[in-house]
């Protein structure tokens, strides 16, 4: 079984994803944040930077595109293997309204025959890239799921990655467990699972229920415990002096790359809305964390975090 880490947009930059490989084993892959291109073929300055070859050394990472465009796809694509990049992500599972109202990410999986087209300009230009495909079990609802099932299985896809909701649940209700069942056991895809693995216990219900599975994507549940894969594979136990190893080699990479302190400010403020889960009664630490006008004052609320201990129960 292979351990991937699921992009998240704003968080899990190189910054980041440099700062958990060098303090956590287990991950085989880290996917990137999704670029998205356009017809000019210019990438944003941030995009461009996160997947500059000499910001990813040593570790073993995956861009992820987000486009309706087959051309604009197909341009990119050549651009990544141009970089040396082995395989890239077509987003097909982005919830977000502000992709979806563009017709992006899970709202393609609303029209078949036109992400049959897509898919079939993009594996036709035979490029020398392998090409994954991170999606849900449709848009609106399921009604296409067997219909989905069978055009994925038309195309030479790498691998995959299926989050078991529609687009429009975004992350709300739960995920659908019989629709996973059915890639499962129609697709001639190898399949990564996706969503709702919060701690070891959700980890290992999967790989029992699944065990032909290609691989697993943790995302939120990894920013929330980032030693989550390392303890399962490893056995070794998460300790504040590891933990306060990774916070600041990535508050330093945050100095060293950021121009103002509130923007730093901002990004820590961002990853704590995710981890102050691993720490016993984190909510009063957490509270003076998100009012914290400078790096001095989060600092002192670093340390009161800290002070609480880490929670290592799978009930939070």
């Amino acid at each position: 079984m292979k351990y991937y880490f699921a992009p998240m947009e704003g968080i899990t930059n190189y910054i980041y994803r440099n700062s958990h490989h060098c303090l956590y084993k287990g991950i085989d892959q880290y996917y990137m944040p999704f670029i998205a291109p356009h017809h000019h073929h210019h990438l944003k300055t941030r995009e461009t930077s996160d997947i500059n070859p000499a910001h990813n050394q040593d570790i073993n990472v995956v861009p992820q595109i987000l486009s309706n465009n087959a051309d604009d796809v197909i341009y990119t694509l050549k651009q990544l293997n141009e970089l040396g990049y082995q395989e890239v992500n077509i987003n097909l599972g982005c919830p977000s309204p502000t992709v979806t109202k563009k017709h992006k990410g899970s709202a393609m999986l609303d029209d078949l025959d036109n992400l049959d087209d897509y898919l079939k300009a993009i594996f036709q230009a035979q490029l020398p890239i392998k090409v994954s495909i991170k999606t849900r079990i449709g848009y609106q609802d399921t009604s296409c799921l067997e219909a989905l099932i069978k055009l994925y299985n038309k195309y030479p896809i790498e691998k995959l990655i299926i989050h078991p909701r529609t687009g429009i649940q975004m992350y709300k209700g739960t995920v659908d467990l019989a629709a996973f069942e059915a890639f499962y056991q129609h697709s001639t895809i190898p399949l990564v699972y996706n969503g709702d693995l919060k701690c070891i216990a959700d980890i290992k219900s999967i790989e029992e229920h699944y065990p032909q599975l290609e691989g697993i994507m943790v995302g939120r549940g990894l920013i929330a415990r980032p030693y989550l894969i390392d303890e399962y594979v490893t056995g070794n136990q998460e300790t504040l002096e590891h933990f306060k190893k990774f916070h600041d080699q990535l508050e330093s990479g945050l100095i060293e790359t950021l121009k103002h302190e509130k923007d730093v400010l901002f990004k820590l403020k961002e990853l704590w809305a995710h981890m102050y889960v691993m720490f016993n009664d984190s909510k009063k630490p957490l509270k003076h964390i998100r009012k914290a006008q400078n790096l001095e004052d989060y600092h002192k609320a670093l340390d009161e975090m800290l002070d609480c201990g880490i929670n290592y129960s799978d009930e939070f």
